[in-house]
């Protein structure tokens, strides 16, 4: 039987085990599919919540947050404040409805965009898992607009990437899809799930 979602969000706070399956309630039946693909694994989270935000003053973003699954278990497991920015509108709301069932609306912030044209000045820290790989996959669009429109949104975030203030932390989990630029030094590369996690400090 499954814990009720303030029960799994204790049992976060307390370090006690959690199942995918189990986080995985709060979200609505027809998203939790996507889990095993494109969400970030529990255990995953928790570790990268840790390297984005090693005290508690610290201002994370996640970019391309899908349904904010790292923000709500970093907001339990750490005392930071977490923003997730996410262009699935459907999305956004499932993370906010799984946000105000585990009590942490306090310390998360999700909103409906396009990450790459976001500020980030206002960010100590940033996440990325894989986060444009979806407009590589949309369907209705030629491959020469698809790689047009990547290519774009990878020169933005290279270029946000650029200005980030000295002592800026980013933790990748399946990459970005381009290349930090000079100025960041990988500090740590940890085996993750089916990948790895990085954390790269400016």
């Amino acid at each position: 039987m499954m814990r009720p979602a303030l029960a799994v969000g204790e049992a976060l706070r307390q370090r006690a085990a959690v199942s995918d399956a189990e986080l995985d309630q709060v979200f609505p039946d027809e998203l939790r599919d996507r889990s095993h693909l494109h969400w970030t694994p529990v255990a995953v989270a928790i570790r990268a919540a840790e390297l984005l935000a090693p005290t508690a003053d610290t201002r994370v973003l996640d970019v391309g947050a899908g349904v904010g699954k790292l923000c709500l278990v970093g907001a339990l497991v750490t005392g930071a404040m977490w923003w997730g920015i996410e262009q699935d509108a459907v999305q956004v709301a499932a993370a906010n409805r799984a946000a105000w069932a585990l009590d942490v609306t306090h310390r998360t912030r999700f909103v409906h965009g396009d990450g790459s044209r976001l500020a980030w000045d206002e960010f100590d820290a940033l996440y990325f898992y894989n986060p444009f790989s979806t407009v590589m996959l949309a369907p209705h669009a030629s491959p020469f607009l698809r790689y047009a429109t990547i290519r774009a949104t990878l020169r933005r975030v290279e270029q946000h990437l650029a200005a980030a203030r000295p002592g800026t932390r980013v933790v990748t989990f399946h990459g970005f899809g381009g290349a930090l630029p000079p100025g960041f030094t990988r500090l740590a590369r940890e085996p993750a799930a089916d990948d790895a996690l990085e954390l790269w400090i400016r």
